[in-house]
Formats: C-alpha cells, structure tokens, sequence
C-alpha cells in the first residue's frame, strides 16, 4: 500500500510543469519496456490516477496487431492514455490479429465511427503497401480533431477523413456525447445517457449512406468498418445500395440488447452474408449474430449454391432487389 501512495506522491509532484512530467514519463516508457505485462499495466494504472499536461505528453510509438507500428497521441482519462508508455497497445487486439491476414485484400477501407483513429490509422498504413485508400467518418468534433491530429503525427496520404456521421439520408442530426465517455457518443440519445447523466448534444452532418457507393466505385474489394454506438442497424440498412452494388466485408460491433435488431438489418440488406465472431481464437461461424467475446463480428458474402452459408437471408430478398428498392427510393428508410 505504501508503494502506491509513494508512487501516486511522485506522480502528482512531476506533473506539476510540463518540463517535469516529460522527463518522468520518458523514464517510465523505458522503464516499462523491461517490465511484464502484469508489472506494465499495473504502471499504467498508476500514471492515470495523475492529470499530466497535455503538452508533456507527444505522439509515442506503439505496435497494434503482429508488426503494425503506429504514432499516436496519448489522452489523460481515455483508452489512448495508454500509448503514453509506447510499446505494445493491447486494444481490440484479437481484431487485428484477425486483421492483419486479410489487408492485403482490399483496396478500399470504408471506416464509419472512426472515433480517434486506432484503426484509421492501422488500416491506412496497411493500405498503403499496395496503393489502397481509407475514407474515414467521425461525426464527433471532439474525436475528429484528435483523429486529425494522429493522422498529422503519421506520414500517410492515402487516410481521408470526414468530420461526418453517415445514415439513411443528407441531413443535420443531433450528436449526443456524454461527459467524460468520449467513445460512446451517438445519434441515439438514450443510449449515450447510459454513460454519464451529463449529455451534450450537437447538431452534425449526416450523409446518406448511399453516397458512400461513389467512394468505390473504381475498387476491387472493399472492407466497411462499422461501430456506431447503437446505430449499427440503421446504419447497415441504409448501406444497402453499397452493399448490393460490391458486395463488401463487414466489420460490425454487435452490442447484446441490438442483437435482433441489427440481424434483421443484417438479413434485409446482407442477405446470403456469412456470419462470424471474431474470439481469440479466430472466427467463430454463427447462425445468427451474437454479441460473444469483444462483441465484434465479421460478415462476408456467401459462396454461392451452399444452403448453409444462406441462413440469415429473407426469402424473395436478394442483393440485386435490395439495391432496385434503395435505388427507386434513395431517401427512406430502408
């Protein structure tokens, strides 16, 4: 117990002046490289229980997935404080291990809720050995401006970004962000009031999911990254001419209570999609999607002629009578 209250003394006391909690962290960074997992985290746990000025903490190295490395800015009080020791980041990281067999498939990422760019930034330095492209949309400003930020501290030209949310039609909407859980906002308001009883809402750019279709229409194969706090259903309906005219992989967050509501979007828009989980241990085929492990599910187009791979699909839908149906009606619903 004296070691904590020792360490947390030291902390507060360094982080006083920027010149201070520079030196220190520096210090803890190396330190850290020779520590254990366990030892590591448990460092870092102690450094976030201190505010440490922003301007002590720059970019740092960290690796995501097998070899992947990336610089990033460090945030007190967010996941990405985690990169203030460098090194390893263990974010996500069953999905990049899954990832990183697959990069070199596409040549086009669509990534919608991009947050702060962990993975904008994965995806565009993978993207780049073979001249792929990554579009980027994150309505909130707060995150934008640091997904920015990441992407000023990385040296890539194929990353653009959009300050943007995408749904069923080009509109204005209200964001709402609760105080503090900066990866929770959403274009729902009750599910970001599940995070904090203080909620900012903010009017931002909607695009119609439709349009997203013209960012394709050159690529051979193309990835569509999805985690929208709670809108995942909406979302994927209003992809469905995207979806109908290339046919792409999707990388979803499943959350537990929008299980059935995102399936029946799923089947609308996907039908004939293969479902899987993504675990540790690598996919986990699924009749239905379930919210397993760190809630990530990865869907591609079935084989065609194999019943099993058509479970989800909705008798008499089809991708070619989804993509006539958003066609004839561009801004309902779908």
């Amino acid at each position: 117990m004296w070691i904590k209250k020792t360490a947390a003394g030291l902390h507060r006391l360094l982080s006083c002046t920027v010149p201070g909690a520079r030196c220190y962290l520096a210090v803890c960074r190396a330190v850290a490289g020779r520590l254990s997992k366990l030892r590591r985290q448990q460092l870092l746990n102690s450094l976030a229980t201190v505010r440490w000025p922003e301007a002590a903490m720059p970019p740092q190295s960290v690796l995501v997935g097998g070899e992947t490395v990336l610089r990033m800015h460090p945030h007190n009080g967010e996941f990405d404080f985690a990169a203030v020791l460098g090194g390893r980041l263990e974010y996500e990281r069953e999905v990049f291990a899954f990832l990183d067999a697959r990069m070199h498939e596409y040549d086009v990422i669509l990534e919608i809720g991009a947050n702060v760019g962990v993975f904008t930034l994965y995806f565009g330095k993978q993207l780049a050995k073979h001249g792929g492209r990554v579009y980027a949309f994150e309505p909130s400003s707060r995150a934008f401006s640091r997904l920015v930020l990441n992407l000023q501290a990385n040296d890539f030209s194929n990353i653009f970004p959009f300050n943007a949310a995408v749904g069923a039609r080009t509109a204005f909407d209200q964001f709402h962000e609760p105080e503090g859980c900066l990866t929770n906002g959403s274009l729902i308001a009750g599910f970001a009031a599940q995070f904090s009883s203080s909620v900012s809402s903010v009017p931002v750019l909607v695009i119609d999911g439709a349009l997203l279709k013209a960012l394709t229409e050159a690529s051979r194969r193309v990835l569509v990254k999805i985690d929208v706090e709670g809108y995942e259903a909406s979302l994927v309906r209003a992809l469905a001419p995207l979806i109908a005219a290339k046919q792409p992989d999707i990388l979803l967050e499943v959350l537990p209570e929008f299980e059935a509501e995102i399936g029946d979007a799923v089947a609308f828009a996907a039908p004939g999609y293969e479902l899987h989980a993504i675990t540790a241990e690598g996919l986990s085929r699924q009749t239905s999607l379930k919210a397993v492990g760190g809630r990530d599910c990865f869907l591609t187009p079935g084989k065609p002629g194999h019943g099993p791979d058509n479970t989800n699909a909705v008798p008499g839908v089809t991708p070619a009578s989804v993509l006539e149906a958003s066609t004839k009606h561009p801004h309902r619903p779908v």
